[in-house]
């Protein structure tokens, strides 16, 4: 066959069924480890799509034409949004990089995925705006945080488990994932400071431990931004209470985790750490208990970690290497996606524009 194509000059690969081609690159890329399992679950589902949409549409036919049609049908059909990081985003970000692997090998001359689809495919006023994440200002954060430790003590050891997770989240900034399951043991000394030595996350669709930090290869271990010491004090108290309650219960710590479930007792025995959802619950409740005006935004466990990067982002004198870098990012993923407007920053501005213009008055009069 291959001496077929190199006399012809034809490229035999173009008259194979693109969909099944795409479905065989999808089984190969994880059978040969470099994809997790969670990233096969989602290249399944657009193999599923590629599948109903494209039939038996051989490579040689696949068209930027095609391209947008196949997207435009999806919202269709799917009712889903064109934004990004929407589902649709994602499907076209597949195809051009399984189509990329097919011009690289010379199947194909050009891309019929351009750069930036979404936008080529779609009309502006076709666009749904991106809901941005609502951010604490200073005195809701300290209001918060207030509120949760004097739920502490008021409840039982097992309840303390997502309060815990909160408190850790709004000092460090952590991913919720990555604290699930930071240990015990990663609490170390930073010069004067305490904070954690990270290297894993939890998945929660897979139920198990993902065995590196997001975006990094197995084995790289980051610093986290430092504990208050308010927060090092609630945690002592709890890794006693923690202590005594797995005692109590004939029950061991395996795994170390700071966040191990103590609800449920075959969930505490099989070493396993809480869910987001708990943390999300909590996290609701007290906003809403201490009048958190977010404006109608969703409130989650991941507006504390936005919140804690856009502080110190905005924060004067604060590196943004060394910012990006304890929350685990690049500078240009730190300001894209975790920089927003401050609303206590937007205060300041505000009225140092007011004595501005105050003294321009006065000078003025006095003309």
């Amino acid at each position: 066959m291959w001496g077929q194509y190199e006399k012809s000059g034809v490229n035999v690969e173009e008259d194979a069924t693109f969909a099944k081609r795409f479905s065989e690159y999808c089984e190969k890329e994880y059978e040969a480890g470099r994809w997790s399992k969670s990233t096969y679950t989602d290249w399944k589902y657009s193999n599923r799509l590629v599948e109903e949409f494209f039939g038996k549409t051989k490579i040689k036919d696949i068209k930027e034409d095609m391209i947008r049609s196949f997207a435009r049908n999806y919202i269709k059909t799917h009712k889903g949004k064109v934004s990004k990081h929407s589902t649709i985003e994602r499907r076209l970000q597949h195809l051009r990089q399984y189509l990329d692997s097919l011009k690289e090998q010379g199947i194909i001359k050009v891309n019929p995925v351009p750069k930036s689809a979404l936008k080529k495919f779609f009309r502006y006023d076709e666009f749904t705006i991106t809901a941005e994440k609502y951010i604490f200002s200073d005195e809701e954060v300290e209001n918060i945080k207030r509120e949760i430790t004097k739920e502490l003590f008021d409840l039982p050891t097992s309840f303390w488990v997502s309060r815990i997770g909160l408190l850790l989240i709004l000092d460090t900034g952590m991913r919720p994932q990555e604290v699930q399951i930071v240990k015990w043991s990663q609490l170390i000394n930073d010069g004067e400071f305490k904070v954690f030595e990270i290297n894993d996350s939890w998945s929660e669709k897979n139920h198990a431990p993902n065995h590196h930090l997001k975006g990094r290869a197995k084995g790289f271990a980051r610093k986290t931004l430092p504990l208050s010491a308010k927060t090092l004090d609630i945690l002592n108290v709890f890794r006693k209470k923690q202590s005594e309650f797995l005692k109590a219960n004939s029950q061991i710590n395996k795994n170390d985790y700071i966040l191990l479930n103590l609800r449920d007792s075959r969930l505490t025995s099989s070493g396993m750490p809480i869910g987001q959802a708990s943390m999300n619950l909590i996290i609701k409740k007290v906003a809403k208990k201490v009048k958190v005006n977010n404006e109608g935004k969703q409130i989650s466990c991941y507006n504390c970690r936005h919140t804690v990067a856009n502080k110190w982002a905005n924060t004067s004198g604060i590196a943004l290497s060394f910012l990006a870098f304890r929350l685990g990012h690049s500078v240009q993923q730190l300001l894209k996606t975790y920089v927003h407007e401050d609303a206590d920053r937007s205060q300041n501005m505000m009225n140092l524009m007011k004595e501005d213009n105050n003294k321009k008055i006065i000078n003025l009069k006095r003309a």
